[in-house]
C-alpha cells in the first residue's frame, strides 16, 4: 500500500457498531502479529509495518461502499503493484498464491466471519476478496513485510514460506476467535435477510433466537440461499410464502386467500414431483442392469414452471445448484452420481416441507448423501454400476421410500447400513495392506540397523592404528554388527557380543608391554578367532575369502606380543573404494532416495526420508490420521493424483503407508511430505468431506 495511508473510515451511525468493529480489528491485528512473529529471522523489525498495513486494509474494506467493493480490492492490489520492480512482481505473484492458500485454510470459519461482517457492516453482498478480515487484508501486511525485508529474493520467498505455513495453521483458530467475539457482542450471521442492526449484547441482532437442533450460519447452504435470494431481488419471506421485494414493497393480499393458494400450489408441486419420480423410476436409465446410465441433471424451478417469487422456487434452485456441483465433482464415480441422482426428487420434497434441511448440517437427508459419497471413496472414476460396492449402495437407495412420508426409520436404517459398508470396506483395505506394512517395517529396521552399525564403526576406527584391522572392520564386521542390530537391537545379547569381539580384535593387535597383557592375549586368541568365524558365517563369508585376513591377523598378533608398534591410520585416510565395497549403502544416501520394495503381489513404492526433524514436526501437527482416505500425488507424478487409505504410521520414523487395492501397490512416504502437500492444497482428506456442504461451497464460489 502507498505510504500515504487512507483516512480513517467514517464513524458508523451506530456507535456500538463502531466499537464492535474496532474490537474485531484489534484482535485481527494482534493475533496475526503474534503468528507472523514466530517465523523468526529478522522479521521482528517489520512487524509494525505489517500490523499497520493489515489494519489499514481492514479499514478500507470495512468503509467501502457495498457497490464498489470490488473496486476497493482492485485499488488495494494496484497500490501494491505500483511500488514493485522486477523482483517485486514475482513477490506479487507469490502473494496471490498465498491468498488462495489462506482462503482454503480459513475454511468454514472464514465463511462465517464473512457472514458476520455482512451483518456488522449492514451490507447485502460481499465478495470473498472484500472481507475486512480476509486473506486480501493479510496479504497487504505481507507486502509490507516483503518491502522491508533485508535479503535476496530467494530469502524473501523463504521467509514467505515460513509465514504461510504459520498462517495456514493458525487461521482457523483466529477466525473462530473473531467469530466468537462478534457473536458475544451481539452480531448474528446474515441468514434469511441482509438488513440487520447490530444491537447491544442484551438484545441480539434481528431479535430471533436460533432454532433448537439447527446449526449456526456457518452452513454454506444458508449463504447460498442468501445469494440466490439477493440475485432475484427478493429479501424476506412474506405472507403466503412470497418474498418482499428489495425495495421493501409487497403486493397487498388477503392472508386467508394467500394461505389457501399457497397450500394448493404446494400440493400441486409435490404431486408433480412424485409423478416425475415415478416416471424416472420406471425409465430404463433407472434400471440396475444399465452399464452406462445417462448423466443425471439437476431439476430447477424453471423445469416445473414454479414462479420465482415463491419459497419453493428458491428451494428448488438451491438444491439444483447443490446437485449440479455433486454431478460435476471429480471425487465421485459416475455410477454413484447416478445413484445419488435418483434421490434428487425425494430430497427436493423433503427440503420443501422441512426447511431445517438447509439449517441443520446433521439432517438425516444430508447425511445420506454424505455417507453414499463416503462409501464410494477410493473407487476409480470409471467404476461401473456392476461393481459390487455400487450395487450395494444402489440397493440401499432403492430400499428408501419418500423420506417426507417416513417416520425416520427408513433413513436411519439406510445410514446404519452405509456406516457398516464404510467400516467393512476400510477394514478390508487395511487387512490387504498388512503384507505391505511388513515390507516397510523390515526395510526400515534394516536401515536403522545399518545406521547403528555405521555409528559403531566410526567409533571403532578411531581406536585402531592397523590399516588391516580398519579394512576388515569396514568391509566385513560392520555387516556383522548390522545383522546383530536387525536381529535383536543394540541392546540385544548378539549386538553386545559382536561389539565386544570387534573391540577385542582391535586390542589384540596393539603392542603388549607387560607379561600380563601378553598372557591375556595368548589365552583369548583361540576364542577370538572362533567368535570372528561365527560372525563371518552369519553374513555368508566363505573360508577361502576370510583365510588371508586370518593369516595376517596371526602375524599382527605375533608382532603385538613382541611389542612392535603399528602406524596409525585414521578413518579419513582409508581408500574410498574400501569404504563401500561389500556392504549396503547407508547414511544420507540410503535415506534420501526412492526405491521399490517387494515383488509380485506385494509391492511398495518407498519414498525415503530426507529430513528427520521436519518429519517429526509434521507428525506432531498433522491434520490427518490413520484411517483417513487422502488424495495426494507422488513427487514425480504431480498430475496423476492418487486416493488411498492411510493404513499405518510408524511410531519411530513416522513413515506413512497409503494403500488402495485398485493400484496394485502401496505407497510409503514421510509424513512431512504428505503434510507439505496438505498445507499447499495439493492433498486433501477426502473421507472427512461432507459432500453436501462441499457442493454448496463450490456452488458459492462459482456464483461469486
Amino acid at each position: 500500500m502507498p505510504d500515504q495511508h487512507q483516512p480513517p473510515p467514517p464513524t458508523p451511525a451506530n456507535d456500538y457498531r463502531a466499537q464492535v468493529l474496532l474490537a474485531s480489528r484489534n484482535l485481527f491485528q494482534q493475533r496475526l502479529r503474534k503468528l507472523v512473529s514466530e517465523a523468526g529471522g529478522n522479521i521482528s523489525a517489520s512487524l509494525d509495518a505489517f500490523s499497520r498495513e493489515v489494519g489499514d486494509a481492514h479499514d478500507v474494506l470495512a468503509s467501502a461502499n457495498p457497490l464498489d467493493g470490488f473496486d476497493q480490492v482492485a485499488s488495494l492490489t494496484a497500490s501494491r503493484l505500483t511500488l514493485m520492480g522486477d523482483d517485486d512482481l514475482e513477490v506479487g505473484i507469490r502473494l496471490r498464491e498465498i491468498a488462495t492458500h489462506l482462503r482454503d485454510a480459513g475454511g468454514r470459519e472464514l465463511w462465517r466471519s464473512r457472514s458476520l461482517y455482512l451483518t456488522l457492516l449492514d451490507r447485502t453482498t460481499m465478495g470473498p476478496d472484500n472481507n475486512p478480515v480476509g486473506p486480501e487484508a493479510i496479504c497487504e501486511g505481507l507486502a509490507a513485510l516483503c518491502a522491508q525485508h533485508d535479503g535476496s529474493i530467494e530469502q524473501t520467498f523463504a521467509m514467505l514460506d515460513r509465514v504461510e505455513d504459520l498462517l495456514c495453521q493458525g487461521l482457523p483458530a483466529l477466525y473462530a476467535e473473531i467469530n466468537e467475539l462478534l457473536t458475544k457482542l451481539g452480531v448474528e450471521p446474515a441468514q434469511a435477510h441482509y438488513t440487520a442492526n447490530v444491537a447491544s449484547p442484551a438484545r441480539p441482532a434481528g431479535g430471533q433466537a436460533a432454532s433448537a437442533g439447527t446449526q449456526p450460519a456457518t452452513n454454506a447452504l444458508l449463504l447460498l440461499q442468501d445469494v440466490l435470494r439477493h440475485r432475484s431481488g427478493l429479501l424476506q419471506a412474506g405472507a403466503g410464502g412470497h418474498f418482499v421485494a428489495a425495495d421493501g414493497q409487497a403486493e397487498a393480499a388477503n392472508p386467508l386467500l394467500d394461505d389457501a393458494a399457497a397450500a394448493y400450489m404446494l400440493k400441486d408441486l409435490l404431486e408433480r414431483l412424485t409423478a416425475l419420480e415415478l416416471r424416472s423410476a420406471s425409465s430404463p436409465a433407472a434400471g440396475h442392469d444399465e452399464s452406462s446410465p445417462s448423466a443425471p441433471r439437476p431439476l430447477k424451478s424453471s423445469d416445473l414452471d414454479v414462479p420465482l417469487g415463491r419459497t419453493e422456487a428458491l428451494t428448488l434452485d438451491t438444491m439444483a445448484l447443490i446437485f449440479e456441483a455433486i454431478f460435476e465433482s471429480a471425487d465421485i464415480p459416475d455410477a454413484v452420481k447416478g445413484i445419488i441422482g435418483r434421490l434428487q426428487i425425494p430430497l427436493l420434497k423433503q427440503a420443501i416441507v422441512d426447511p431445517t434441511l438447509f439449517a441443520n448440517n446433521q439432517h438425516p437427508a444430508r447425511l445420506l448423501i454424505n455417507r453414499m459419497a463416503r462409501a464410494a471413496v477410493g473407487l476409480p472414476p470409471n467404476t461401473g454400476v456392476d461393481h459390487p460396492l455400487c450395487k450395494r449402495i444402489a440397493a440401499i437407495a432403492s430400499a428408501l421410500r419418500d423420506p417426507r412420508e417416513e417416520s425416520g426409520d427408513g433413513l436411519g436404517k439406510a445410514l446404519a447400513e452405509l456406516d457398516a459398508l464404510v467400516n467393512e470396506g476400510d477394514q478390508a483395505v487395511r487387512a490387504a495392506a498388512a503384507g505391505h506394512i511388513r515390507l516397510v517395517v523390515e526395510h526400515e529396521q534394516a536401515i536403522a540397523a545399518q545406521q547403528a552399525a555405521e555409528t559403531w564403526l566410526r567409533a571403532s576406527l578411531a581406536r585402531t592404528r592397523s590399516p588391516e584391522i580398519a579394512a576388515f572392520l569396514e568391509r566385513y564386521w560392520v555387516r556383522v554388527m548390522a545383522a546383530a542390530a536387525q536381529a535383536g537391537g543394540t541392546e540385544g545379547a548378539r549386538w553386545q557380543q559382536d561389539s565386544a569381539t570387534g573391540g577385542e580384535l582391535i586390542w589384540s593387535v596393539q603392542p603388549k608391554q607387560t607379561n600380563e597383557e601378553r598372557k591375556h592375549l595368548a589365552g583369548m586368541a583361540s576364542s577370538l578367532i572362533k567368535r570372528i568365524g561365527g560372525g563371518l558365517d552369519g553374513i555368508g563369508i566363505s573360508s577361502a575369502e576370510r583365510l588371508p585376513f586370518l593369516n595376517r591377523l596371526f602375524d599382527l598378533q605375533t608382532a603385538a606380543l613382541r611389542g612392535q608398534a603399528q602406524e596409525k591410520v585414521t578413518p579419513a585416510g582409508l581408500p574410498l573404494e574400501r569404504r563401500s565395497q561389500g556392504r549396503p549403502a547407508s547414511g544420507p544416501a540410503a535415506k534420501g532416495g526412492t526405491c521399490a520394495l517387494g515383488s509380485g503381489e506385494l509391492q511398495v513404492h518407498y519414498l525415503a526420508h530426507a529430513d528427520d526433524e521436519a518429519t517429526a514436526r509434521a507428525a506432531a501437527s498433522s491434520g490427518w490420521q490413520v484411517g483417513d482416505w487422502l488424495r495426494f500425488a507422488l513427487p514425480d507424478r504431480e498430475q496423476e493424483p492418487l486416493c488411498g487409505l492411510c493404513c499405518w504410521q510408524s511410531p519411530s520414523s513416522h513413515t506413512v503407508l497409503l494403500f488402495n487395492p485398485v493400484w496394485g501397490y502401496a505407497v510409503a512416504l514421510p509424513s512431512a511430505l504428505l503434510e507439505q502437500q496438505v498445507r499447499a492444497g495439493r492433498a486433501q482428506v477426502v473421507s472427512g468431506m461432507a459432500t453436501f456442504d462441499s457442493a454448496a461451497e463450490r456452488a458459492l464460489r462459482l456464483l461469486d
